[in-house]
């Protein structure tokens, strides 16, 4: 068979969904590593004594996902540190893991009576993001009593 150089433009079409075809795969395999990652990191996240509000996946290129933590008395910047060494290989653990506990730092210099953490927001992509929420201690109080009433 003869080489043809310009056969891929002959038929447009055909060339566009062998590319599609590719990126597809690749995009899975890079999904599926992400996934990963991301099922490890949230185990090593709940041995810490962290909780698992929610997670949302956005499937995209890199996928975005979304996790709010739970975080209560029993999180233990120990067991942090611990994870920061046990996975030290593991970039992406290890960044979270650092930054959650820059964030726990973070979290005493809040000295306002009526606040309290009530969320810590992951945004899983690149780069990572966390974000810490706080809410008013009487707002539950308040609803609590309307309901009663």
């Amino acid at each position: 068979m003869p080489f043809d150089p310009l056969g891929k433009f002959k038929n447009p079409m055909n060339a566009l969904d062998e590319a599609t075809k590719a990126i597809a795969n690749v995009g899975m395999e890079k999904t599926q590593e992400v996934f990963a990652q991301i099922n490890l990191l949230l185990k090593l996240l709940q041995s810490a004594g962290y909780g698992i509000g929610s997670l949302d996946i956005e499937l995209s290129l890199p996928p975005k996902v979304t996790a709010k933590l739970k975080s209560g008395p029993t999180v233990k910047e120990e067991k942090l540190t611990e994870i920061l060494h046990d996975h030290s290989e593991q970039k992406f653990v290890t960044a979270i893991v650092a930054s959650l506990i820059q964030a726990n730092k973070l979290r005493s210099s809040v000295t306002v009576e009526t606040l309290e953490l009530e969320e810590i927001k992951l945004l899983l992509t690149i780069p990572p993001n966390i974000t810490l929420g706080w809410k008013d201690k009487d707002r539950d109080k308040d609803k609590r009593a309307e309901a009663a009433a």
